[in-house]
């Protein structure tokens, strides 16, 4: 009987010790390609997608129930954190009404209007289903309304997946070019080369060049597209120089300025980063946090150049799921909570304490990482000694050394991902108290303690 209770118990240990996410993930490769619903859910540092089961507030829960502190947010998605109740129940009170889907109802205009009141450059808006929808029809929209079809497009910022502007957003060391004239540079295999001749790449924080672009293709250019704080190479601000110089120039040659704020909108104030820099685009996206956690973007913009969309004028936008109830009933709840008072106040506070404290520990301990950040989202350089200003200089970040330390911190319950860019973008969400801060830096000074002693 005691050996047969022991072999039980060897048994139940060695059932404990098997990761159910990792037998998941391996499963899921059956049947869906790479294991995964979007290829930068591969968590680079850990060498495959990470299964949840569950999220509530600045956690979230994997399939063996160990829980985490979430550092990724859904990639700034959920900025209110994880289920927050607000959201929720204007969700649920949509579901019991039906949720019908492809018509109009007095959500979208109420929605619209709090948006219209709250970022600078919006006088109409536009409901979309994701970031990648937002600027697309964005730019079809600034080539009907001025008649041209030249992009600017600055190197390394990210705008979505489809191929006109997946050009220079990952473009390897060997293959950039001069910086007077960037390689235009295909982000994928099965992009049509021909649609490179449509683009003027120029590095982000250089107004000499963005002036020198202007001078040459200003006739040609049909808009600039910019992300205005530079999250997706974690996070550069821009020069005020560069953000005047670009604002002049796209006036100066009749060209429009579109802001990209999928990932900058509502997360350093209620108007985004053209509140924070004090420059009104012509148009811009909105995404991630506009939906408080559920599938929305938005584009918005100029009365003028909004109603030359149909069914008003000329260019096309449209699609069943536009403005699905359920995310703009989300997003009306979440647009309400940004607007409470206090809310950045607390998102400043918590960034502060999380930012200061993760450099004190990179220094304690003698590891050459950097935290960087504007409001609920930031970038970790590791490797880089001055100022991080462009792509070119997030290329500088030992990556290999970010994977190990993402590693090291997802072993102590800290989620931080990496999707595979130059340098990745991590966040926390309004959820995150002080004491959870101090919880995660106990946690990532044991991450960097380990990473010094393997360096």
């Amino acid at each position: 009987m005691a050996v047969l209770r022991r072999h039980a118990c060897e048994t139940l240990h060695e059932t404990q010790t098997v990761s159910r996410t990792s037998q998941q993930f391996e499963q899921h490769r059956q049947y869906l390609a790479g294991g995964v619903s979007a290829s930068t859910r591969v968590n680079r540092a850990i060498g495959r997608g990470m299964l949840f089961d569950r999220a509530a507030g600045p956690y979230v829960w994997d399939l063996d129930g160990r829980r985490y502190i979430d550092l990724c947010t859904s990639h700034g998605a959920t900025l209110l954190g994880h289920g927050d109740e607000r959201v929720a129940r204007a969700v649920t009170d949509v579901i019991a009404r039906g949720a019908a889907c492809s018509y109009e109802n007095e959500l979208h205009g109420e929605l619209a209007r709090r948006l219209c009141e709250t970022v600078p450059c919006c006088q109409r808006v536009r409901f979309t289903g994701s970031g990648t929808e937002a600027t697309l029809h964005c730019i079809r929209l600034a080539r009907a309304f001025t008649g041209r079809t030249k992009l600017l497009k600055f190197e390394g910022n990210f705008h979505g997946y489809h191929d006109q502007v997946m050009f220079s957003i990952n473009t390897p060391r060997e293959q950039l070019g001069d910086e007077t004239n960037p390689t235009v540079w295909p982000a994928s295999t099965g992009m049509l080369p021909e649609l490179a001749v449509q683009l003027v790449v120029v590095p982000y924080n250089r107004p000499d060049l963005v002036q020198r672009a202007f001078e040459r293709h200003g006739r040609e250019l049909a808009a600039a597209i910019c992300e205005p704080i530079y999250y997706n190479a974690g996070c550069i601000r821009p020069t005020a120089e560069f953000m005047s110089t670009l604002r002049r120039a796209t006036r100066d040659h009749g060209a429009l300025l579109i802001f990209d704020e999928v990932l900058s909108a509502f997360r350093m104030g209620p108007g985004g980063a053209q509140e924070h820099l004090a420059i009104t685009p012509d148009l811009c996206t909105l995404g991630k946090a506009v939906g408080g956690g559920y599938p929305l973007s938005v584009f918005g913009g100029r009365a003028d150049i909004m109603e030359r969309l149909m069914p008003i004028g000329d260019c096309q936008h449209s699609g069943t799921y536009n403005g699905h109830p359920v995310a703009v009933a989300a997003g009306i709840a979440a647009n309400a909570a940004y607007r409470e008072p206090g809310f950045y106040e607390h998102i400043n506070r918590v960034g502060e304490r999380l930012y200061g404290g993760l450099n004190a520990a990179f220094a304690r301990h003698g590891v050459p990482g950097r935290a960087v950040g504007l409001g609920a989202r930031f970038g970790i350089y590791f490797g880089i000694d001055g100022e991080v200003r462009n792509y070119r200089d997030a290329l500088k970040h030992d990556r290999a050394l970010m994977l190990r330390f993402i590693a090291a911190a997802i072993d102590e319950g800290v989620y931080f991902h990496d999707y595979g860019g130059a340098a990745c973008h991590h966040g926390f969400c309004a959820a995150m108290t002080e004491a959870d801060v101090d919880d995660a830096l106990a946690r990532l000074d044991t991450a960097i303690a380990r990473l010094a002693a393997a360096l």
